[in-house]
Formats: C-alpha cells, structure tokens, sequence
C-alpha cells in the first residue's frame, strides 16, 4: 500500500512476484492506507509491515503455525527489536527484544477486524494502540511468540520521533476508550474471556530510541 509516498515503491514492485500487488492513494495517513489495503485483501490472516523495518526470518510461519495450534486466538504476537543503520550501511540492533504494539510483530485474523472495526481515520498517531485496545476490550486472544518478528529500523525520519504521549495520540486512544464506556458499548462481562490484564496484554513501552546497545543484524 503506497500513501502517497515519495519513495520509489511502484519500480520496486514492478520486478516482485506476480501475486504482489502494489495499490497508491494520495496522502491520508497509515490508518487509511491499512483500511484501503484490508478492504483489497482476501486472505484469511493480515500482516503489516512498514517500508522501513523488516521481519525477522521465519516470522510468518511462527505466527501462522501459532494461530493454527490455537483457533480460539485472533492475534500472534512476536517480539521487537530496534536496529541503526551505520555510517558505512552496516545494520546494528540498538535494543533488546521486547513486547509492545507495533502491527508489523503481530498477524491477524481477518475476523479481528469484522468484530473490533478497522483503524480510526481521525488519529494521525496511535491508530495501532487504539486498535489494540479495542480488541482487548472484546476479549480477543493473543497468542505470544517468544521470538523476535520485527525489526524496527530507528532513523531520523520515524514520525514518532522526539514526540510525547500527549503528541503521539495516548489520550485521544484512552478518551475513546471512556467514550464507548459511557455510551455502554463496552461489555464487562468480557472480562472473565479477556485472560490477561490490559498492561500485560499490550505489554512494556517501547524505552529510549537507542539504548545503547550495538549488536550486528542477523537477516
């Protein structure tokens, strides 16, 4: 899903595989582009992956062969790493791996979205947090694999960069929350079907956009 990047994204499809397709809209922020491309979609699971970061190998298998041994979950999880890319190109991970929301660690169920709605428009940021939170509200299970999927490439360009929990939408995610509570859209008996508490279900804070560490990148 192309949203109106300046990247050079169409010349790079042009020598992928024949079932890749490559769909461009003008600029209206990742939540729409992930809509335009879940409308487009077929399959019965959903990944994301951002042009920037990459999977790590044998991550969709992982989190596909964990979905198969567990019908009853609609999410996989794995875990996250962040990586530099050196003066020279060379690629260092900069963190250990860890738990957090970000899409391109996790694979869906299509029937995640069909239960949970698709990602909200009207946030610039924390669109993946909202949704979460969502799911997490209807009780949707989440399958943790205890090995690394993404690889989150740190750069001077990343949107969040130097932003606060107030910039990055945290609020706006928690306000809608307490709106569909009041509205009484929010089942408390689901509780019980939940598991797992909301902190472990979304897990730790993403930490400093470089902790220090400098570990070459296994691909």
């Amino acid at each position: 899903m192309d949203d109106g990047s300046e990247d050079d994204l169409l010349s790079q499809v042009a020598i992928a595989p024949d079932f890749l397709r490559c769909i461009r809209q003008n600029r209206r922020g990742p939540a729409a582009a992930r809509n335009a491309a879940i409308r487009a979609s077929q399959g019965d699971c959903i990944a994301f992956l951002d042009l920037d970061d990459r999977w790590a190998r044998g991550h969709l298998n992982r989190l596909a062969s964990a979905l198969r041994d567990h019908p009853e979950a609609g999410i996989a999880q794995g875990l996250i790493r962040k990586f530099l890319t050196g003066p020279g190109g060379e690629l260092s991970y900069c963190s250990e791996a860890y738990r957090f929301v970000n899409l391109g660690a996790c694979l869906f169920r299509r029937q995640v979205f069909d239960r949970c709605g698709l990602f909200d428009e009207d946030l610039h940021f924390a669109e993946d947090f909202d949704l979460i939170v969502r799911c997490w509200e209807q009780g949707i299970r989440k399958i943790e694999v205890p090995a690394v999927s993404l690889l989150y490439h740190r750069h001077g360009g990343n949107m969040t960069n130097g932003k606060n929990t107030v910039e990055l939408g945290a609020v706006q995610v928690y306000k809608r929350r307490l709106d569909r509570i009041r509205a009484g859209s929010v089942d408390h008996s689901m509780v019980e079907s939940r598991r797992v508490a909301f902190p472990d279900y979304i897990g730790r804070t993403a930490g400093p956009f470089d902790e220090g560490l400098r570990e070459p990148v296994e691909l």
